[in-house]
Order: C-alpha cells, then structure tokens, then sequence
C-alpha cells in the first residue's frame, strides 16, 4: 500500500510541477500578449492624439494664411510700424 508520506511527496511533487507548467505558461504565451495589446493601445491612442494635433495645425495654418503683416504682428506680440513695415 502507499504511506501517507508517498502521498504527501507526490501531492507537494505535483504542486511544484503544475505550479512551474503555470509559470510557463504564463511567461511563454500570456505575457508576450499581453504586452503586445498594451503597445496596440498606445499606438492608437498616440495615433489618434497626433491625427487631432495635425487637424489643428491645419486649422492654425490657414488662420495665419489670411493675417496681412500687420495682423501677424500683432498676432504675436509685436507692435507694427507701418512708416518703415516692421514689427518692434
């Protein structure tokens, strides 16, 4: 018959295996994806974050097409002396 610490060895012998068959498991297929769905999340939301700058850019650029130089001057803090058309 098998000892109560035959029984005991192969319960804790199994344990450490499937614990360890777990551990690979998990570094071998769940992690991989896991941090590739976290890299995916980020592109996209760096993508969408840069899709809404270029948008705006575009926006800004065409307010600043219209701007005469005087108008642009002032735009950015200047004071234009139309006698010599410049921007102090």
């Amino acid at each position: 018959m098998i000892s109560r610490a035959s029984l005991a060895a192969g319960g804790v012998v199994g344990l450490i295996f499937g614990l360890l068959l777990f551990h690979l498991i998990n570094i071998a297929v769940w992690r991989p994806a896991a941090v590739n769905e976290g890299r995916e999340i980020e592109r996209s939301a760096i993508l969408k974050q840069v899709m809404k700058n270029i948008e705006q850019r575009g926006k800004t650029n065409a307010e600043i097409r219209v701007l005469d130089s005087s108008a642009l001057c002032r735009e950015l803090g200047g004071r234009w002396v139309p006698e010599h058309r410049v921007c102090d």
